[in-house]
């Protein structure tokens, strides 16, 4: 694989890697590594952590090849190692998801909870920080952040009807603009809302 220029899309097919990036923090260093490569010590501080709380998480996304080292340059007497995301987005197979099983369960159960908690976690973040750099002086510029949950009822056809509205606001929301442009992140759930009969035993456990 060229590195300096990886895929668009990597491909998750066994249910170790998927738990390796079912954990919020490791979603979220591959985030950064996928908009361009990062070191150790700046990925930390991008997330506002201390350099040794990522050392593990690095290794493990390494070991299970979702990052890639991009560079390797000596800065003292120190290696140190500059990181890309494999691919600009993974997607998972779906061969994995089977609620037949236990593996397939535990598979969904992780990949819907890690969306959820690293979409928390970094608007969390990203409030915190916004207001930091106002406390420090930063421009009071005005930006939007919507956190919405809506219920619908709608046809077959008009399910049809507004995937493809969304299928096409996705990929123009995806095409990247300029660098010092700023970054906003989207998490979209869509789904069909099932509940159990009046007299069902007790459902199964989530995870």
């Amino acid at each position: 694989m060229n590195v300096k220029n990886p895929p668009s899309t990597h491909k998750i097919q066994d249910l170790e890697t998927l738990r390796v990036l079912s954990d919020p923090l490791r979603a979220q260093i591959i985030e950064l590594c996928a908009a361009r490569p990062h070191t150790a010590r700046e990925m930390a501080g991008r997330l506002g952590l201390a350099p040794t709380r990522l050392y593990y998480h690095i290794n493990l996304l390494e070991k299970h090849g979702l990052l890639v080292v991009d560079e390797t340059r000596t800065v003292g007497n120190l290696i140190e190692k500059t990181y890309r995301a494999v691919a600009v987005n993974l997607d998972v197979d779906s061969s994995l998801f089977n609620f037949e099983t236990a593996q397939g369960k535990e598979s969904l159960y992780g990949l819907v909870t890690s969306a959820l908690d690293s979409t928390r976690d970094d608007l969390l973040r990203s409030l915190q920080a916004r207001s930091l750099a106002l406390e420090q002086g930063a421009a009071p510029t005005p930006r939007p952040v919507v956190l919405k949950r809506v219920t619908a009822r709608l046809s077959d056809a008009r399910t049809a009807e507004m995937l493809a509205r969304l299928e096409a606001l996705l990929a123009e929301f995806d095409e990247n603009d300029a660098a010092d442009d700023q970054t906003y992140n989207l998490t979209l759930a869509y789904y069909p809302v099932f509940y159990y009969p009046e007299d069902a035993t007790e459902p199964p456990a989530a995870g």
